[in-house]
């Protein structure tokens, strides 16, 4: 999913729950792609020994928790969308989707004003 995103747009950090966290996750988006990772290590069974991999024992101590509360915004934002407009979008072709992904951010914007 990373790789794909990187061809599209420019990444500098990828913020994600614990779900995400794995020592091969952290390795390709920092050593191959260079992008910063923020990602609570907290996979696996409850402990007070440091995680195993190089890249999760930095996250326990070093995790940035002012970057990994934006995340809460965006999980809210998007729920915002979903409750109001609904999961799905009906486009048969990517292009179609696009511009009704484009006017579902538009008309969310518009509906905060008023």
């Amino acid at each position: 999913m990373l790789q794909d995103a990187l061809t599209r747009v420019r990444i500098h950090c990828l913020v994600a729950d614990a779900g995400y966290d794995s020592e091969a996750n952290h390795a390709l988006a920092r050593e191959q792609h260079r992008v910063r990772t923020v990602i609570p290590a907290k996979h696996g069974r409850p402990t007070t020994k440091p995680a195993k991999g190089r890249h999760r024992r930095l996250m326990q101590t070093r995790f940035d928790s002012d970057t990994y509360r934006q995340r809460a915004q965006v999980e809210t934002v998007m729920s915002m969308i979903k409750r109001r407009q609904g999961a799905a979008v009906r486009g048969a072709t990517y292009h179609s989707q696009c511009r009704e992904l484009r006017l579902m951010a538009l008309t969310h914007n518009v509906m905060i004003l008023f």
